[in-house]
């Protein structure tokens, strides 16, 4: 994450009660041989779950499962659930072969279920009932400036939903939640409550996926951040090459040598694609000047890099897209100095001419 969440970050009721019903399902299964209502708990959660059909059947399909293969499985199943819902201590030492005990049906049953109530017995009626609040209760809750902001903590590129006027809170639009182990390869974690963040669409939806965050699709082993305590946003630089050339580079580099960090950072980007995200944003220089900086002259120039340059306010980063970013792209351009400044503004000025010249011409035919 560019930005660790807030202290102050509210669970979801939902997720955590889903969560303790399905770890309370896998220990009651491990000594149980028959499919039964006692395998969930007697209180409204429970309730909910057993009286809904289709989330009773996925319990039911885990249940055939399980009881197919062998009581070690059962209990393996329950073990690896049970013994890893610390999320923090599991981004620390990451279980990356938790499930290789499974058989493919067993497996292929449990990520039924799990998807099942991430996606479908979250929104029951007597669900919510039962946390007390539904998802976009808990969405506002958390995009509140006190509390997170509206902008991806991801990326810090994009809002995650946009403010309507005059629209209820429960008529907003919210941002979908990422899975941040996701579902597919760790089903276990479908609703518990850590391990779902809402973000942006470019980062969830385009970007990430489903994408490991403790194994590289060449297959080897990584480490991640861990976003309710970790962050990059004092490990990144903005540098620009050539400035005084036709078409400077401006690069996104990490500024430390601390080797776990620098995997962190490695999956950060590689998962969201951050590099090549601000790198396309900043791809012309001299459109960033034109569009954020609008400089009558070098002086003004001068003047207004100091300006951007100065570091925001958290409740800015809150709030405005491109915020961090470009307070680290002004920083570098103020670092290099006036006379390369004016260098760049000599040029930039000629290539306005130039274009006002071509266009004078064109209209005077």
């Amino acid at each position: 994450m560019l930005f660790c969440l807030a202290p102050n970050t509210p669970k979801f009721e939902v997720f955590k009660l889903l969560n303790e019903e399905l770890l309370h399902f896998l220990g009651q299964s491990v000594n149980t041989n028959a499919f039964c209502r006692a395998l969930l708990t007697q209180n409204d959660i429970g309730k909910a779950c057993w009286g809904n059909g289709p989330t009773r059947a996925k319990y039911r399909g885990l249940f055939n499962s399980l009881q197919a293969a062998d009581n070690d499985t059962k209990l393996q199943l329950f073990e690896a659930m049970r013994d890893n819902q610390n999320l923090q201590l599991l981004f620390v030492a990451p279980q990356r072969n938790l499930f290789d005990f499974m058989s493919e049906s067993c497996f292929t049953a449990l990520k039924a279920l799990c998807t099942h109530l991430y996606c479908s017995t979250k929104g029951l009626d007597a669900v919510i009932a039962a946390g007390g609040s539904d998802i976009k209760a808990h969405f506002n809750a958390y995009r509140a400036q006190a509390v997170n902001g509206n902008i991806c903590k991801a990326c810090g590129m994009e809002k995650l939903a946009p403010f309507r006027a005059e629209v209820p809170d429960g008529d907003q639009w919210r941002a979908d939640y990422d899975h941040q182990l996701c579902k597919s390869k760790y089903p276990i974690f479908a609703v518990h409550p850590d391990n779902l963040i809402p973000l942006c669409d470019v980062c969830n939806q385009d970007a990430k996926k489903a994408k490991d965050l403790f194994r590289h699709k060449n297959g080897t082993d990584r480490l991640a951040f861990y976003p309710y305590t970790e962050e990059a946003k004092g490990l990144i630089d903005i540098v620009i090459d050539n400035l005084r050339d036709p078409e400077p580079t401006i690069k996104v580099n990490w500024n430390t040598q601390d080797a776990v960090l620098q995997d962190k950072l490695n999956t950060w980007d590689e998962v969201y694609e951050i590099r090549g995200r601000v790198e396309g944003q900043f791809r012309s220089l001299e459109a960033i000047i034109e569009d954020e900086l609008r400089p009558r002259d070098s002086a003004h120039l001068v003047s207004r890099i100091s300006d951007e340059a100065r570091p925001h306010v958290i409740d800015t980063l809150k709030r405005k897209e491109w915020a961090f970013w470009h307070q680290k792209l002004f920083s570098q351009l103020q670092q290099i100095g006036t006379p390369d400044v004016e260098a760049f503004w000599e040029k930039l000025k000629f290539t306005q001419d130039q274009a006002k010249s071509g266009a004078d011409f064109i209209l005077d035919r």
